[in-house]
């Protein structure tokens, strides 16, 4: 009897006696059980080394061992006792249950493994589509060569040779001022080549994951991106255009964390992205994203490593790269690249004025490089405006589009400045003091103790994500909030506890005023919140956004000024509506590295629907005590609805 018989059997044995006295759940498990295990293969029969694998692989339980269900991507289904592969492609499983059922993926494949090559000239045979598992379980099981085949995989020994493969290194991108999309960062691999250096690591190769969203944008973006609407692939492609995407036409710093992997270990990794090939996951913004996936492939690569199952709820990528530090001796080093925008604010503060004025006179071709203009300069001098020149006039052409123009005009620079016989050029930019990974965490808890309107109370505020102005700066892009999903519920004195607040999305891009231009500040937050109308606290659905500028003096200091909308809906308001606009105000100052102070003042004019004027003057400050606590004290006068009152809140946050 083979062992597949035998355990359809024993099943039956046992819904048997579960079920003695009801049919028809009887028959429907049986149906059930029929169809799930038909898949047995059959070739076991016909084959008695298989069989031998196969008997060998229940022995040593190797469906259940952690190198295999990481290969499947397997984790814990909703039903107690279950497990699911995240991969959502039905290519990848060999066997028609593989993505619920590991032990019959894994004799399902044992048993491909047998099969002959194929006619088709594009198709793969089993052992070089599915190398990962291929070279794991030979190396489980020791094939014997003489009654398994080993077959030949020039698709993939061709591709490993392109690749040329010596490290992989984690790249992170930061986020880009007035992106959303961006605020949470980005994670790809690099895969460094043999005899790469610092000159040279741009020609090596990118290993990313990303949706393949269309066209789509606004709602349906949104819509499809939250509730796993589109499907997610890995590629491969140059590290040069991740580099100039990213650096170049998003102005976003790029964090390079070097692993400290072996050769097995790297190519224990490509050979499993080799089967992701074309393969593709259901992709979700906030948990199965861009970093969650690659924590996945990092598992395959060194067996016991458990990154992904820190992250089941969400996967922010600064919380993925602390994942991956956070093991010891995992990142090897750390590189630090300025984007463009980096670069040229670099070398335009020390030039003054003047310089500055030059710089933007040789970008837009208002001063040629041959110009008298310039003769005044040294020739060191001249090379660095010239350099700057360029810088500018790439970043410009990358803003407006207008590549004929700007390019005729770098062209013009770069031979200016190649005539040039100094080799002194660009100050190199200052690595931040702190990196990403050395931010605070993103999910913050707050207990908090004040009173508001005459009254005690006591409130605990959660926000998953994922920082606000007030936080601490370190490893995060000064002027950018973003909070989501914060919840707040708040007991006054003598009273049952209630929700106080719930703001899904809470976004502030604060953009400074540059020497490179002015860019819009601009903000928008929506959810449910109370506020005092008629003296009573009801919970009001809002919306609020604002667009405006912003102003830097130093690194200290933040000023802002938004025109904001605002708008309330309830049924205690006249018409169930609120809707006006005015005046928004703000400083933030850094008085110290742990100490940060916040004033603020809106005017909005109500004049539709229930019509009031709201006044909001505050002041808030932060202190930290250490990376994961801070003490926050917030005081403010309000008038809202024809009602005056005050407010005063002292809170511990605690970051994790």
């Amino acid at each position: 009897m083979q062992p597949s018989a035998y355990a359809l059997n024993g099943k039956f044995r046992i819904i048997l006696s579960i079920f003695p006295a009801n049919r028809a759940t009887f028959t429907s498990l049986t149906l059930f059980f029929i169809t799930t295990l038909s898949w047995f293969p059959a070739y076991a029969a016909d084959n008695p080394y298989l069989a031998e694998l196969t008997h060998s692989a229940r022995m040593k339980h190797l469906a259940e061992r952690d190198e295999w269900q990481r290969l499947l991507h397997y984790k814990t289904g909703l039903l107690p006792g279950s497990i699911r592969s995240q991969v959502d492609a039905p290519p990848f499983f060999n066997s028609p249950v593989g993505k619920t059922h590991p032990q019959a993926e894994l004799e399902t494949t044992l048993a491909r493994f047998f099969e002959p090559l194929p006619t088709e000239p594009d198709t793969q045979h089993a052992q070089c589509a599915f190398i990962a598992r291929y070279q794991w379980l030979k190396q489980q099981l020791d094939f014997d060569p003489i009654r398994l085949s080993e077959q030949p995989c020039p698709r993939y020994a061709q591709w490993l040779e392109a690749l040329n493969p010596a490290g992989i290194t984690l790249i992170f991108p930061t986020a880009y001022m007035n992106s959303p999309a961006s605020m949470f960062g980005h994670t790809l691999l690099r895969i460094d080549a043999q005899g790469q250096n610092d000159r040279t690591r741009l020609l090596a190769y990118a290993l990313n994951f990303g949706a393949i969203t269309g066209n789509d944008n606004g709602i349906a973006f949104a819509a499809k991106g939250l509730f796993g609407g589109y499907p997610g692939l890995f590629s491969v492609l140059p590290y040069y255009l991740k580099v100039r995407e990213y650096s170049d036409l998003e102005n976003r710093d790029v964090w390079e964390y070097q692993l400290n992997l072996t050769d097995e270990e790297v190519h224990r990794l490509l050979r499993h992205a080799w089967e992701l090939r074309g393969i593709w996951f259901d992709y979700f913004f906030f948990d199965e994203n861009c970093s969650y996936h690659l924590l996945s492939l990092l598992e395959t690569a060194r067996p016991g490593l458990h990154l992904t199952d820190t992250f089941n709820w969400w996967a922010i990528p600064s919380d993925t790269v602390r994942a991956v530090v956070a093991q010891n001796g995992f990142v090897k080093n750390v590189y630090y690249r300025p984007s463009r925008r980096e670069i040229l604010e670099n070398g335009l503060i020390g030039l003054g004025e003047a310089g500055q004025t030059t710089v933007q006179a040789l970008a837009t071709g208002k001063v040629t490089a041959d110009d008298e203009h310039l003769s005044g300069f040294s020739s060191a001098q001249k090379a660095v405006l010239l350099e700057l020149g360029y810088e500018y006039a790439n970043y410009r052409q990358t803003k407006s589009g207008n590549e004929e123009t700007q390019t005729n005009t770098s062209h013009a620079l770069l031979a200016a400045r190649s005539q040039l016989a100094t080799q002194t050029g660009l100050a190199p930019v200052p690595t931040p003091a702190a990196r990403p990974d050395q931010g605070h965490a993103t999910a913050r808890i707050s207990l908090a103790a004040g009173r508001e309107n005459g009254k005690n109370f006591e409130e605990i505020n959660v926000r998953p994500a994922y920082h606000d102005l007030l936080d601490s700066d370190e490893g995060y892009v000064r002027g950018a909030q973003i909070n989501f999903f914060q919840l707040a519920a708040r007991r006054y004195h003598g009273d049952g506890v209630q929700l106080q607040r719930f703001i899904p999305v809470d976004i502030v891009s604060l953009s400074p005023v540059s020497a490179l231009g002015w860019p819009l500040s601009w903000k928008v937050n929506f959810g449910m919140d109370r506020k005092w109308v008629n003296n009573r606290d009801p919970l009001l659905a809002t919306l609020n956004a604002g667009a405006g500028l912003t102003f830097s003096k130093g690194p200290r200091l933040l000023a802002y000024g938004l025109w904001e909308t605002g708008l309330d809906l309830h049924n205690t308001l006249d018409q169930g509506y609120s809707l006006g606009t005015g005046m928004g105000l703000g400083a933030l100052v850094d008085i110290s590295p742990r100490w940060k102070l916040q004033a603020s003042g809106r005017v909005l004019r109500y004049g539709l629907g229930e019509r009031h004027t709201r006044q909001e003057w505050a002041l808030e400050q932060r202190y930290s005590l250490n990376a994961a606590h801070d003490l926050r004290l917030r005081w403010a006068t309000i008038e809202d609805f024809d009602h005056r009152y005050h407010h005063l809140m002292l809170s511990w946050q605690w970051f994790l």
